[in-house]
């Protein structure tokens, strides 16, 4: 047997200062400051525990506001700050209640994974038993109680926390489910009377829960249900609050519509789709500067009361402020869920998952022997699949319209005086919001509407004018949302362009630079797919045009290097793809490919695509078929370029 070597204990080593190191120190001063904040988290979570309600209290509203620090969070929710915390949704103290109602809601807008950690130490057991005990009462408080009602506010609170569970976690839906909270949800609806914000936060939820959910759904098609739905859907919109609320009930009611009875399927889109009609003819940017307007008298007001012997501003002026902000918040919500139904409502079926499923291949199952070549005059997008029905009201409705309207960019003074104040910041987000989901609106429009309904190929070239201008907007776009939304709609509108054979009008070098710009300064997948889709529907309108030799090399190149260089497979499949769509034929396509050595760099790409997918096809889920489709393609392209020389 072997011997074991014993460890030899050594004195530590003499300092000759006799003062400890550097490293020492900071080691020491970390571990006190990390011992201190674990005993300052085990304190707060001990006084949870207190018989004093003020305490308790007191210690629910102090985590309100230490979890707004993610390392803060961390360390509470790794010593257990749900499982002492969500009990206290059932303590018998209202003002409790309140207070740690508050604290979880706050824990629960961090993001998935602390959702699903929230989830995981049993939240939804006290949610769900407050729901259950507690609905029925907080809403039969009398008006004049209304106001600051214990019962309301925790109410209230316990719906938002309830939304942001179901957003992200299937596990919070089959509590739902399995509890019928959607009957209270449902009477909280019905109650807007008592509390239009728990009410319209109750509807959001319940748009939420419906989605691809048979047995929510069930629920909410039952005729007692589906009549409340309805006359919320179908009564008088007094604020912009009720417009909010009726957004909601549409987007519920479009979720539902295909297990509604088939007479009644025609009668309930058209009411969707007024309803949501009638919300984006608002309009919001007069409503947000109306608000600027306030915010800038109230600052003033603010400056005034600075100075000794000035006269406070009545309280009125504030509630009246708060009252004008909720409501500019609340049409640019609705707009936003508006566009969102109108988008979805524009989306084609989704295709077969069966005819897309290549999990059972191999990336080496490619047989070079039978390549075909590409047919002449293939079409660059899928058929329309939009029923005629719905294809119908968009266009009765002007939809088309009133969405590209709601892609310009607002005034940049009213946005720089959003931006002075805590109180417009929000309200700039929301006006950018609603301009990127009217982008990814107009796209789907765009995809799915024949160009007759969307006004004939001047109305494109006008859109296509429209959504340039923002392209080149000084200072130009920020921020990969609207990027991304900016370039999925030039993409559908050139892709449309390129399928009826109109030419786009003055669309120079300059434009595609601008756009390449957006790609190469974002790590963004879907904006740099969206690029070199773009640039592959230009190439493919200008292949055949005399005199477009400069701007065809321009895009060329430009695929070319995105081809070679791109680490992402799904980009470079694209950029595969909008060569092939570029190159496949056509004199000028000829010469241009000539010039760039299109042949032999794609000839380099091929070895290096197969053994790149080889290696990472496990990672690339729903966008394996466009890759491998991409490889297959690259093989019959380079096979047809070469008969063709011959």
């Amino acid at each position: 047997m072997g011997k074991a070597k014993k460890k030899k204990f050594r004195p530590p080593k003499q300092r000759p200062t006799g003062l400890p190191s550097v490293k020492e120190t900071v080691d020491d001063e970390e571990e006190h400051v990390t011992n201190q904040e674990e005993n300052q988290t085990i304190t707060l979570l001990e006084k949870l525990q207190s018989g004093a309600v003020d305490e308790r209290e007191c210690t629910c509203l102090t985590i309100s506001n230490v979890i707004e620090d993610k390392k803060s969070l961390d360390t509470l929710l790794a010593h257990g700050l749900i499982k002492n915390l969500s009990p206290l949704l059932l303590d018998d103290a209202p003002s409790v209640r309140e207070a740690s109602a508050g604290a979880l809601r706050n824990v629960s807008i961090h993001g998935p994974a602390i959702c699903e950690k929230m989830i995981a130490d049993d939240v939804m057991t006290p949610v769900v038993t407050f729901l259950e005990k507690h609905t029925t009462s907080a809403l039969s408080t009398k008006p004049h109680q209304q106001r600051h009602s214990h019962h309301l506010n925790t109410l209230l609170q316990i719906v938002h926390i309830l939304l942001n569970l179901c957003e992200t976690n299937n596990t919070a839906v089959n509590i739902i489910n399995k509890h019928s909270v959607v009957n209270l949800l449902l009477e909280c609806v019905k109650s807007h009377h008592v509390s239009l914000d728990i009410a319209v936060a109750s509807a959001q939820c319940l748009q939420t829960v419906t989605e691809d959910n048979q047995e929510a759904i069930q629920i909410c098609s039952m005729p007692e249900s589906k009549a409340l739905l309805e006359n919320t859907l179908l009564g008088p919109s007094g604020s912009m609050q009720h417009a909010l609320l009726q957004i909601h009930t549409a987007g519920t009611f479009f979720n539902m519509k295909d297990a509604l009875a088939p007479n009644c399927q025609n009668q309930t889109l058209q009411a969707i789709v007024k309803v949501v009609s009638d919300k984006l003819s608002i309009d919001s940017v007069d409503v947000v500067r109306a608000v600027l307007v306030q915010l800038q008298q109230n600052q003033g007001n603010a400056e005034v009361t600075k100075k000794p012997d000035s006269v406070k501003p009545p309280a009125e002026n504030a509630s009246s402020l708060e009252d004008s902000l909720k409501e500019a918040l609340a049409i640019l919500t609705a707009q936003q869920v508006a566009l969102e139904i109108i988008s979805n409502m524009s989306c084609p079926e989704d295709d077969n998952p069966d005819e897309l499923d290549s999990s059972s291949s191999s990336s080496d199952d490619f047989n070079d022997d039978h390549i075909e070549v590409p047919e002449e005059g293939s079409a660059l997008m899928s058929p329309l699949c939009l029923s005629a029905e719905i294809h119908g009201l968009l266009t009765q409705h002007e939809l088309p319209k009133k969405v590209l309207e709601k892609t310009s960019f607002p005034d940049s003074s009213l946005l720089q005086g959003l931006l002075k104040t805590k109180e417009g910041k929000p309200l700039f987000k929301g006006l950018l919001r609603v301009q990127s989901r009217a982008l990814f609106c107009l796209q789907n429009i765009v995809s799915s509407v024949d160009v007759e309904s969307l006004g004939g190929t001047e109305a494109l070239t006008t859109v296509l004018g429209s959504l340039m201008a923002l392209v080149m907007r000084d200072p130009a776009p920020k921020g990969d949302e609207l990027i991304e939304s900016l370039t999925a709609a030039v993409r559908a509108v050139l892709q449309k362009m390129a399928q009826e054979k109109v030419s786009p009008k003055d669309l120079s070098e300059t434009h595609l630079v601008r756009l390449g710009g957006f790609a190469q300064g974002s790590s963004s997948e879907a904006i740099k797919v969206h690029t070199v889709g773009i640039l592959g529907s230009v190439g493919n309108l200008l292949a055949t045009q005399q005199g477009s030799e400069q701007v065809l090399q321009a895009v060329g190149e430009r695929l070319l290097e995105v081809s070679t260089r791109d680490p992402s497979l799904r980009v470079v499949a694209e950029a595969l793809d909008a060569i092939f769509d570029t190159f496949g034929d056509g004199q000028m396509a000829d010469v241009v490919a000539d010039r760039i050595e299109l042949l032999p760099k794609l000839k380099t790409v091929a070895p290096k695509l197969k053994a790149k997918l080889k290696q990472s096809k496990g990672d690339l889920g729903e966008h394996l078929p466009v890759v491998m489709n991409a490889r297959t393609n690259l093989l019959r392209f380079i096979k047809y370029k070469e008969q063709q020389a011959s």
